[in-house]
């Protein structure tokens, strides 16, 4: 029996209405608000980032900052740009998003969303022949002088699901299982990460091939995405009890109260669809080869790579991820890069980036721009 209300072709109609909302403001529902001690070291945590200038005082007021300040991929737990606009009944799925960030995230600063819809465009692919990309743009400024802190344009694969002719279709697989020895090789590679934090990364010292070593994500499970969802909720379909209750009466009656401008079918569904977070069965059916990671989950690992190798003087400006394929539970990702340019007058270095499982599938790949310290500035 299905367990979702809704398994609709994605037709010509739909996506010429999806392209006349462009420019079209959303009504944002942030998950955060505010960047204080907690919401900042429940979404590092999330990530599994331990880098104490998110979360140890003591040691932030001993860097130039003073303070605990949040790594910029904490915007996505104000709002990810993803979108369930138009397209009803067809699965929304992230598919990535290109940063600009202009200011740090310091503790106490309240950050605003305002996000407009993109462009859409078709696509056809090996495991869904025909999909659609929608965007949306965001800009996040700081409420207490307005100054512009970050943009954002996401990208949200609007994909039919699985029932469909055509429609999203992994290979189904079971979560992988490891050996004692395997698990017990995970955790060494994992503890044996390296933080950079105080020591400075000097752009005089780069050079274009260097590695930026790679963290280990996983094994994906349930747990992985509780402590991501304490940390970041995308979908806004996440409320429970009463709560998820006034969301569905909404969506049937008055979907105007919706934020994100989100599809009424998403709320009104039997099943919830972002469930397949969490539920083999739901993700099969939406197409997915088992209960998958969160998109925005994955670019905050891969962000976590570049943050980790640059030490706490450097600074992210730019940051561009494209998910190719879903992490299912019980995968393994490694996420790292390399140096691609260094321009040691600006201090300014390219990184090319890419996660790989565990079973040597290429899941995502972006790139980064970092500003380094010079030692003669």
């Amino acid at each position: 029996m299905s367990q979702l209300d809704y398994q609709v072709a994605m037709t010509d109609e739909m996506v010429e209405a999806a392209a006349e909302l462009e420019g079209r403001p959303l009504r944002v529902e942030p998950w955060n608000h505010e960047a204080t001690l907690d919401t900042i070291r429940h979404y590092a945590h999330g990530v599994g980032d331990r880098n104490p200038l998110w979360t140890d005082e003591e040691y932030a007021r001993s860097t130039p900052y003073g303070d605990v300040i949040a790594p910029p991929t904490f915007l996505y737990s104000l709002y990810d740009g993803a979108i369930g606009l138009g397209f009803e009944g067809v699965q929304p799925i992230y598919a990535g998003t290109e940063w600009t960030f202009h200011e740090r995230i310091r503790r106490g600063d309240r950050l605003v969303p305002e996000a407009v819809m993109g462009p859409v465009t078709v696509h056809a692919g090996g495991t869904a022949s025909r999909f659609a990309i929608q965007r949306v743009t965001t800009r996040y400024t700081r409420a207490s002088d307005g100054v512009l802190v970050a943009e954002a344009l996401a990208s949200t694969f609007r994909v039919p699901r699985s029932g469909v002719d055509g429609g999203l279709r992994y290979e189904a697989r079971e979560a992988a299982a490891y050996s004692d020895a395997e698990m017990d090789a995970f955790g060494e590679e994992a503890r044996a990460e390296v933080v950079r934090g105080a020591d400075p990364r000097y752009a005089d010292d780069v050079t274009v091939g260097d590695p930026v070593p790679t963290v280990l994500k996983g094994p994906l499970h349930q747990i992985t995405m509780t402590a991501y969802y304490a940390g970041c909720i995308g979908s806004p379909g996440y409320k429970a009890d009463e709560v998820a209750w006034w969301y569905r009466y909404w969506a049937l009656n008055d979907p105007e109260r919706l934020p994100n401008n989100y599809d009424p079918t998403y709320f009104s569904e039997r099943v919830l669809p972002s469930l397949g977070h969490q539920n083999a069965d739901v993700a099969r059916e939406i197409g997915m080869p088992g209960a998958y990671g969160n998109g925005p989950q994955k670019c905050g690992w891969l962000a976590h790579s570049v943050l980790n190798w640059m030490g706490d003087a450097g600074e992210l400006v730019e940051y561009k991820v494209r998910l190719r394929r879903p992490d299912v539970f019980g995968d393994i990702a490694r996420c790292g890069g390399t140096v691609e340019s260094v321009d040691v007058a600006t201090g300014r270095v390219g990184i090319s980036l890419r996660a790989t499982n565990q079973l040597g599938e290429q899941t995502s790949e972006g790139s980064a721009v970092v500003v380094l310290p010079r030692r003669n500035a």
